[in-house]
């Protein structure tokens, strides 16, 4: 046991596109910043740090240091397939949640760390060594991140569907243990629609410009009137500028997308009327195509192969797509399957005296699964999955943005703070006799 009621725990979850950090007890994460970090390698790193150690790389981490330009800077992410691989810029992210957010000595406090619910053992071993070796916490708690979103919507017994960044998850979980065997995953998440929306922009003739923030500056003309102009760097890595244009088509994204309240058909294809928005360089863009399209892939992940863009269709009405229009289809795997069969498949794979509890405790989190008509329309394709008539479908998506968004985090604040969860820490003096394989067995 590691100690009593108030242990002041810190609460990190460190998501494919956000991190978000925060005490345990408090409602929401205290911060949240991005994922994705900024290398400096070589001669800019020896340079900024006064090393004379050329191949020293130096991280930057968080939103106002990857808004300023840097030549050279290279974006990298911590995850690769929703699991952490880069775990250089998984400590970079850690310290800097540490220092530069919470301002706390990790030392003095338990950390529950939240993790994806299909993670391996090897990367579970290399967290535990982190946190203990590294970071000094006294006592370590890892989490599956569908156990915490049901936590969240206050079950212990639940079917999370976690619309993610990185990975769409379909997950039971049974008195608070995930069910690893049934456990489906899919590609098709927030991150992949808009990557789709960006080749989808480029792909058009002509293509319209998509200027990231760091290139716009803007010029007061008159009185109330300003114009906003492009400026070249020509030494920003490539990785950036995507990382940056990425978040200008990820603001178009939010905006602009939703899900059809019913699927296409031939009769009734999905709506293309006008929708126009305008970027940060003052540009309109017409986003028909798009609004309805993209997101239906989460429904009907083939559906871009049977309904392209216009401007992809292939020339002379010839049965094979045109260039852009493959490479387009190439990002989206041919295994994928829509978020309702996720649910229905893996409620399938689990026993049968647990499928009713199941069918009534479906938990939606993830900030993907804010799109709006996203509920709706899952909650009427489920009625229609379900197996038997007595069975009964209940949605749990929590009203509140920010409590879809920071499900997993809040489950795991409210988890650190019970008393009765004290007792499971794994402390340091277990680490120091067991090593990093006993985090399986303290927190299977």
């Amino acid at each position: 046991m590691y100690g009593g009621d108030e242990v002041s725990a810190l609460v990190l979850d460190i998501g494919s596109v956000a991190t978000k950090s925060g005490y345990a007890g408090e409602d929401t994460p205290k911060f949240v910043i991005p994922s994705s970090v900024g290398v400096m390698g070589g001669e800019e790193a020896a340079a900024s740090e006064g090393s004379t150690d050329a191949a020293k790389k130096a991280f930057l981490v968080g939103t106002n240091a990857l808004s300023v330009q840097r030549d050279g800077m290279r974006m990298e992410s911590a995850f690769t397939d929703g699991v952490i691989s880069n775990w250089d810029a998984a400590e970079a992210l850690m310290e800097h949640s540490y220092k530069n957010c919470l301002s706390s000595d990790p030392s003095e406090h338990p950390l529950l760390l939240a993790e994806p619910s299909f993670n391996p053992a090897p990367a579970r071993e290399k967290m535990t060594e982190l946190a203990f070796e590294k970071f000094q916490v006294p006592a370590l708690f890892l989490s599956k991140n569908a156990v915490l979103s049901a936590f969240a919507a206050g079950r212990g017994t639940a079917l999370v569907l976690d619309v993610g960044g990185g990975t769409t998850t379909a997950t039971a979980v049974h008195d608070g243990y995930v069910l690893t065997k049934p456990l489906i995953r899919s590609p098709v998440a927030g991150e992949l629609l808009s990557e789709l929306l960006l080749k989808s922009l480029q792909s058009r003739d002509p293509a319209p410009p998509i200027h990231p923030l760091y290139t716009l500056k803007r010029h007061a003309v008159g009185p109330g009137e300003e114009s906003v102009q492009v400026q070249e760097f020509p030494g920003t890595h490539p990785s950036y500028h995507r990382y940056m244009q990425l978040q200008v088509i990820k603001d178009v994204k939010e905006s602009v997308c939703r899900c059809a309240f019913a699927p296409p058909t031939e009769g009734a294809p999905l709506e293309i009327s006008s929708w126009e928005s305008e970027l940060p360089d003052r540009s309109v863009v017409d986003f028909a195509w798009e609004r309805l399209h993209l997101p239906e892939l989460l429904f009907s992940p083939s559906l871009l192969r049977s309904a392209p863009p216009p401007w992809l269709a292939a020339a002379g009405g010839a049965a094979e797509p045109s260039p852009q229009l493959a490479g387009l289809l190439a990002t989206l795997p041919d295994n994928a399957t829509g978020l309702p069969e996720m649910v229905s498949e893996c409620i399938r794979a689990c026993d049968t005296d647990m499928r009713r509890e199941l069918w009534g405790g479906v938990v939606v989190s993830g900030g993907g699964s804010l799109l709006p008509g996203l509920t709706e329309r899952l909650l009427g394709r489920l009625n229609e999955l379900v197996p038997q008539m007595s069975m009964k479908v209940k949605l749990l998506a929590a009203p509140a943005p920010a409590e879809r968004r920071f499900a997993v985090w809040i489950g795991g604040s409210i988890l650190a703070s019970l008393g009765s969860f004290q007792q499971l820490w794994m402390s340091k003096q277990e680490y120091d006799e067991q090593g990093a394989n006993a985090i399986h067995r303290k927190c299977p």
